[in-house]
C-alpha cells in the first residue's frame, strides 16, 4: 500500500483530532474525548504563555473552560500523571498497561524503589509519612532536604517521592500551583484500574504500540515506540541486564495479527504503519496554534510535514542560539504547518506579546497573516488578555501587523 505525503499529513491530522469544526461551546465530555484521543498531554514547568498541557485541547476544541483538565485529573481521576515520553497526563485506562514497568522498577538495580537514590530507608520513611499523614508535597515532608542545583537538582525528599511515583506506590493527587502533591496510589487511582490484572510486558507493550498507532494515524515503527515513551522502558535488573522493548518483533506480530498494516509513504526512508481502516480525509480544513509540546509535533512534525520540532532548538538552548524565539508555537492552516510565532502572555499589561512571526517558505504571507491574526485574537480572549502587541522580528511580522 502506497500513501502520498499529502495523504500522510491528512491521516495524522484526522487521527489527532483536527479537521472538524470546533464546537460553539466545548464541554467537559469534549475535553475528555480529546484527552483519550491523543493519549498523552505533556506537562512542563515553562509558563510564559500557559502551562503546556492546556494548549493541545485548546488547539483542537477552541476556547474551553481551563479547569476541565484539572477536574478530569484531580477530582474525577479519569486522567493520571505518569512518566511516558515525558511527564504527561494519561487516560487512567492505560494504568494497567504500565504496571509491568512499575513492577520492574521496584526490583531493578538502578531503580530500586523507583529511583536512583542511595538511602532506601529514607524512601520508605517518606512512604510511611504519606500513608499516615495523607497527601503531601515535598515541602511538607519532615525530611524533605534542600535542592542540589538548578533545573532538575532534586532534593533528597523529591528524589524519594519521584522514586515511589515511578514504582507505582504513590500517585499525584493534585497540584499547588505547579507543585505536585503525592498520595498513596490506592487513594488516587480508581480501584477498577488499580486492581485490573497487569498484562505481561510483551502484551502490554504491543497494546501500547497499537494504541499509539490509533492516536497518531500514521508513523514509522520508531515513532510508534517513542509516542508513549517505550524508549524509556530501559531498566537495569539486579544481574546487570538492561531490558529493552523488542520493537521489530512486536511490530511484526501486530502486522501478522492484522492490528497494523505496513505501508510505503512518499519521501519516507522507513516503512510506515497504520491501523486497518484508518481515516483518510479527501480534504481537511484546520486552523490552530500548537503547543511546542503538542503530540502532533512529536509524532508527525518531521516525517509528515518536514517541519523541525521547535522544542530542542528553541526552548532549551542559550538565547543567542535560538533562531525563532523562546516559546515558539507552529501555526497549522488547512493540512499544513505554514508558520510559527514566539508568544508570551504579559499578565501585568494584559497583553499577548507576539515576539516573532515567521512564514514557511513557499506559503502566501498575506493569507497566512490574515488567518494567524484571527487565531491570535481567539487565543487572546481565551487567556483573558486585553490586547495583542506584535514586534518587528520575523518575515511575517509586518504582514501580521497589517492584518491585525
Amino acid at each position: 500500500m502506497e500513501i502520498s505525503s499529502v495523504e500522510a499529513r491528512r491521516i495524522a491530522l484526522a487521527a489527532q483530532g483536527f479537521g472538524r469544526a470546533r464546537p460553539v461551546r466545548p464541554t467537559l465530555d469534549g475535553v475528555r474525548k480529546i484527552a483519550r484521543r491523543v493519549l498523552a498531554l505533556q506537562l512542563d514547568s515553562v509558563n510564559v504563555l500557559i502551562r503546556s498541557h492546556y494548549l493541545p485541547v485548546y488547539s483542537r476544541l477552541g476556547p474551553y473552560p481551563q479547569d476541565s483538565l484539572d477536574r478530569l485529573t484531580y477530582r474525577r481521576h479519569e486522567l493520571f500523571e505518569c512518566w511516558s515520553h515525558a511527564s504527561c497526563l494519561l487516560p487512567v485506562e492505560l494504568f494497567p498497561l504500565l504496571r509491568h514497568r512499575m513492577i520492574m522498577m521496584q526490583t531493578g538495580r538502578t531503580y530500586s524503589l523507583g529511583g536512583p537514590v542511595a538511602d532506601h530507608d529514607h524512601v520508605r520513611a517518606v512512604y510511611d509519612e504519606i500513608a499516615e499523614r495523607g497527601p503531601l508535597a515535598v515541602g511538607d515532608l519532615t525530611e524533605g532536604g534542600g535542592r542540589t542545583g538548578k533545573w532538575w537538582g532534586w532534593s533528597k525528599g523529591k528524589q524519594a517521592l519521584e522514586a515511589l511515583l515511578e514504582c507505582g506506590q504513590l500517585a499525584v493527587a493534585g497540584r499547588r500551583g505547579f507543585t505536585r502533591v503525592y498520595d498513596l496510589v490506592e487513594r488516587v487511582v480508581p480501584r477498577e484500574f488499580l486492581d485490573a490484572p497487569a498484562p505481561p510486558a510483551d502484551e502490554a507493550q504491543k497494546e501500547l504500540l497499537h494504541r499509539s498507532a490509533l492516536a497518531v494515524g500514521i508513523s514509522t515503527g520508531r515513532g510508534l515506540r517513542d509516542y508513549l515513551g517505550l524508549t524509556s522502558f530501559r531498566i537495569r535488573q539486579p544481574d546487570g541486564k538492561v531490558i529493552k522493548v523488542p520493537l521489530p518483533r512486536l511490530l511484526g506480530e501486530l502486522v501478522e495479527e492484522g492490528q497494523l498494516t505496513r505501508v510505503t509513504v512518499e519521501g519516507w526512508r522507513d516503512p510506515g504503519y497504520v491501523v486497518p481502516g484508518v481515516r483518510l480525509p479527501r480534504s481537511l480544513r484546520a486552523r490552530a496554534l500548537l503547543s511546542p509540546f503538542d503530540s502532533l509535533l512529536r509524532a508527525s512534525a518531521q516525517p509528515c510535514f518536514g517541519f523541525t520540532n521547535p522544542i530542542a532548538k528553541q526552548l532549551y538552548v542559550p538565547a543567542e542560539q535560538r533562531v525563532y524565539g523562546y516559546y515558539v508555537l507552529p501555526f497549522l492552516l488547512g493540512d499544513d504547518l505554514v508558520g510559527r510565532c514566539d508568544l508570551k502572555a504579559d499578565r501585568d499589561r494584559s497583553t499577548l506579546l507576539v515576539q516573532s512571526a515567521y512564514v514557511e517558505p513557499g506559503r502566501d504571507p498575506g493569507h497566512v497573516a490574515s488567518e494567524l491574526a484571527a487565531e491570535l485574537a481567539l487565543l487572546r480572549d481565551w487567556l483573558q488578555l486585553d490586547s495583542i502587541k506584535i514586534t518587528g522580528r520575523g518575515n511575517l511580522a509586518a504582514a501580521l501587523r497589517r492584518a491585525g
